[in-house]
This record gives C-alpha cells, sequence and structure tokens, in this order.
C-alpha cells in the first residue's frame, strides 16, 4: 500500500486541484495536471478527451479476469469559497465543495499501487469524468466512442459523506441516490395595459393553481418510495407597472428514490399543468435539464464492499435511507455489476456543497484501500 511519501503526493495533488478548480465542460487545467499524475503511473493506455476532458487509464492484466471500471469526478462548482487555506481557491466563484478533489487524488492513489503491482486477471480502468454536477459527463463519455470500446465487468465509485465518522464505510443495496431532473415550464399568454387586463390574458393565476398542485401529485398512492417537487425558480411579467404580464416561467427540481416512481412523477406533473394551461386558455412549453438517473447498487457489489472494508479493518454501516442528493454514476450501473459508496468525512465536517466545505486529507488512504481492496477481491 501507500508509503508516506505516496501519500504526501496525493495530498499535494489534492491541494492544486483544490486551488484551481474547474467549472462543469470547462476542467481543461485539471485533466492536464491528472493526465500528467498518470503518465508517472505508466498505464497500459492513456486515453485523454473522453466525453469532454475525460481521461481513461488503463492497465492490461496477463490473465483473463473481471475488468473493472473506478470512476472519479473531475469539475467544481459555482460557489465562492470561505475557507481561509493555505491552498484555498484562487478562482472567483469557483470551488470544489463537493470533495471532486479528493475523489481524484483517491484514484490517482490506486494508480501509484498500479504501478507497482500491475493486474494479473483483468484489466483496471480507472475513469475521470467530466461534468458529473450537471448530469451531462456520465451520458457523454457513455456516448463517446472511445469509451464504448472498452469493456467492463464491474464499476464502482465513492462520494465522501460528510456528517459521517471519517473512514467509515457506508453502503446500502438498491437505491443510494435518487433520480432527479429540472424542469421548466414556461405559459404563455397574452399582455395588455395594466388598466385593461380583460383585453390580454394573464398567467398569474394559472401559475399558483399550478404551484399549489404540487402537494396533491406528491399524495398520490401509486408512488412505491418518496417523491419530491422542489420550487426553485418562477417569474411572472415584466418588471413594469403598466403592463398586465402575458408570460411566467417556473423551474423545479423532481426527485425519485425509484425509476417507476421517476417517470410517474414527471407525467403526472405534465399532465396536470398541460390541463391548468389548457383550462386558462394559456400556450406551455416544458423543458428538462441536469437530469440524473437513479444510482441502483447491485446487491452482490455491495457484499464485495462489506467484504472489503472488514479485510481493510475499515468500520462498515449500512445506510438505511438513500443521500438526497443525485450522482450521474448510475448511468454506468444500468448494464453492469456494480455499486457505489460513501466514506464518511468527519462528524464536525461541514455539508457537501456549503461555502466552508473543504475534503479532508486523512480520508484519502481509506479509499486508496478500499479500492484496491475491491480490485484484489475480485481477482485473486
Amino acid at each position: 500500500m501507500l508509503n508516506s511519501t505516496q501519500l504526501n503526493r496525493l495530498i499535494d495533488l489534492r491541494h492544486t486541484l483544490h486551488q484551481n478548480p474547474e467549472l462543469s465542460g470547462n476542467e481543461v487545467n485539471t485533466a492536464k495536471a491528472i493526465l500528467s499524475f498518470l503518465e508517472q503511473c505508466n498505464p497500459d493506455q492513456l486515453i485523454p478527451d473522453v466525453g469532454g476532458h475525460g481521461i481513461i487509464a488503463i492497465w492490461k492484466g496477463t490473465k483473463k479476469g473481471q475488468n473493472i471500471l473506478l470512476r472519479a469526478d473531475l469539475d467544481a462548482l459555482p460557489i465562492q469559497e470561505t475557507n481561509d487555506l493555505p491552498y484555498k481557491s484562487l478562482k472567483k466563484a469557483v470551488s470544489h465543495k463537493c470533495g471532486h478533489d479528493g475523489h481524484m487524488a483517491i484514484l490517482c492513489g490506486v494508480a501509484i499501487n498500479l504501478a507497482n503491482e500491475k493486474p494479473e486477471r483483468g484489466d483496471i480502468i480507472l475513469l475521470f469524468q467530466p461534468a458529473e454536477e450537471t448530469g451531462q459527463g456520465a451520458k457523454a463519455v457513455m456516448a463517446d466512442k472511445k469509451f464504448q470500446a472498452i469493456e467492463y465487468d464491474y464499476a464502482f465509485a465513492l462520494h465522501n459523506l460528510p456528517k459521517k465518522k471519517k473512514g467509515t464505510i457506508i453502503c446500502k443495496n438498491g437505491s443510494f441516490c435518487p433520480a432527479s431532473t429540472g424542469l421548466k415550464i414556461n405559459l404563455l399568454g397574452k399582455t395588455a395595459h395594466a388598466s385593461q387586463p380583460h383585453t390580454g390574458n394573464n398567467p398569474a393565476m394559472a401559475t399558483a393553481q399550478i404551484m399549489f398542485c404540487f402537494d396533491r401529485i406528491l399524495e398520490t398512492t401509486e408512488f412505491m418510495d418518496k417523491t419530491l417537487i422542489t420550487l426553485t425558480h418562477t417569474n411572472i411579467g415584466e418588471e413594469s407597472f403598466g403592463v398586465s404580464a402575458g408570460h411566467s416561467e417556473i423551474w423545479l427540481t423532481l426527485r425519485a428514490f425509484d425509476n417507476h416512481d421517476f417517470d410517474l412523477l414527471k407525467f403526472l406533473i405534465e399532465r396536470e399543468t398541460k390541463a391548468i394551461a389548457s383550462k386558462h386558455n394559456l400556450g406551455i412549453k416544458s423543458s428538462y435539464h441536469e437530469s440524473f438517473e437513479v444510482t441502483e447498487n447491485d446487491s452482490e457489489a455491495v457484499n464485495i464492499i462489506k467484504s472489503v472494508a472488514k479485510k481493510q479493518n475499515l468500520t462498515y454501516k449500512v445506510m438505511r435511507k438513500p443521500n438526497p442528493w443525485s450522482e450521474d454514476f448510475g448511468l454506468f450501473l444500468k448494464d453492469n455489476k456494480g455499486a457505489m459508496f460513501g466514506l464518511g468525512s468527519g462528524k464536525k465536517t461541514p455539508n457537501l456543497h456549503n461555502p466552508d466545505y473543504d475534503f479532508p486529507d486523512e480520508i484519502i488512504e481509506s479509499g486508496v484501500q478500499m479500492f484496491w481492496g475491491i480490485i484484489q477481491e475480485l481477482n485473486n
């Protein structure tokens, strides 16, 4: 496993990545830093520009075995950092507040181990994926012919979890993260003079009815698990006292922990909003944005994670409920076995996406141990 010099290299790498964050789809220099690091680890294949700025590194076994895909994410968030760290973000209103800098460092630790001990069986595939935060990265990677040429039997990823004891491994069968999507609803009416609103068609009443219909939709008995509709933004008309509004826009985030529920939720909202728009003689346009699939863990893969945690002397906890946030790793699990697991980042650590969040360096080694143990478990 890693010695102190190697571990310090990973910490230095994380700090460099933390100082130089890049938003989804713009991870140019982040990818360069990762490529430079991986080149020193002598993979059999090093493939850049996958699905945008993604990177794939492959170490090939000499014998047939399980091909294992391990994934980390490259992108940061549009958040101004409030920490006063020696390595604080140098970019205004951009920072690593989801811990992707730590995820990358962990996967680079696996690369160090692979450089020192090539796999005997199977291929080990390290994927550094772009644009996870917007839900576009996994789709772009899977649509890339360079990725489609690669075959893998299992896929694993981790995510740091604040408010959990440092180094604890947390996992569960089934849904680990929910499906979610942004939904924009535009209602199209007709402006009029504010003194003669009856000569136009103001969508204000319909907008209010749509916002009040959400509780009724969520109360349907057809849902199998928890579903959520969150109103994130609304706008009606123009900033004018002389004009009766002629249009409105509603932004929602839809979330469900089961694919059946997710499809049903979208259907019910579309049906209800169209009926309300029709009742008020309004046009309606809807569009989906930043969509994520359910991250559905395979029970065999979860058992592997549990076994590895025990062998690595790491505490293993069964997660009772899925995480409330979404992750696009689920796409890699649709046709392959695998799982995502949580890595506790400290009970007193700020929450993900908080402006004062920072990935703890102390858990890098535990992440590397887990991924390395999974490789050994599947190919020994």
